[in-house]
């Protein structure tokens, strides 16, 4: 008893995939991959590590290392498909799985972050709302600059300790006064903000 294979077969009788290592395929922005390689110029190599975020949200103990691209970015979508090899032991991982790859690219210290839902653009212009410390908002025009998750990295225009509105910017205006409430973030973790 087997399986009968012809030249026109539409289906392998079987598949060989290696599990240590194991190939993670994952795919960035142009701009994601070109600051990464500048960054991989500048640094040894440990540095440059990818870790692998499971489905469960645990991070997978070993540390991977981008092998192969392929030779063009996806002009529909201006990403770039990477393949990075993880050691895996113990073979945890197993073909199909998903998971997310994060690799630094860049170390910022003292970095503002708010949620991306904050910022307000009109036309070329953005904007958050702040509340100050007699409880009234006050707009105040900001720069932004890379996407960290669902966050923004605010270059210019907060200071530390600058309490943003998050939620409920619909309802409010500058001038207006407002009871401010801590923000919790989508996984239910507090951050410096409020929501109106």
């Amino acid at each position: 008893m087997g399986g009968l294979v012809t030249p026109t077969s539409s289906q392998p009788l079987t598949t060989i995939v290696p599990l240590d290592p194991i190939w993670v395929r994952f795919k960035v922005g142009e701009n994601q991959y070109l600051t990464y390689r500048r960054r991989l110029n500048e640094r040894a190599p440990e540095q440059s590590q990818l870790e692998l975020i499971l489905a469960d949200e645990t991070h997978f103990p070993s540390r991977g290392q981008i092998e192969n691209t392929q030779n063009q970015v996806d002009p529909k979508t201006g990403t770039l498909e990477l393949q990075a090899r993880f050691p895996n032991p113990r073979h945890t991982l197993l073909p199909g799985q998903f998971g997310r790859v994060r690799f630094q690219t860049e170390e910022r210290r003292g970095a503002i972050l708010v949620p991306q839902r904050a910022v307000q653009q009109v036309q070329n212009v953005q904007t958050v709302f702040t509340v100050g410390l007699d409880n009234k908002v006050q707009a105040r025009a900001v720069t932004t600059g890379e996407r960290v998750g669902e966050d923004w990295i605010i270059n210019e225009g907060l200071e530390p300790g600058d309490r943003v509105v998050v939620e409920g910017q619909l309802r409010i205006r500058p001038g207006m006064a407002v009871r401010p409430v801590p923000y919790r973030g989508p996984r239910g973790g507090g951050k410096s903000g409020a929501g109106a």
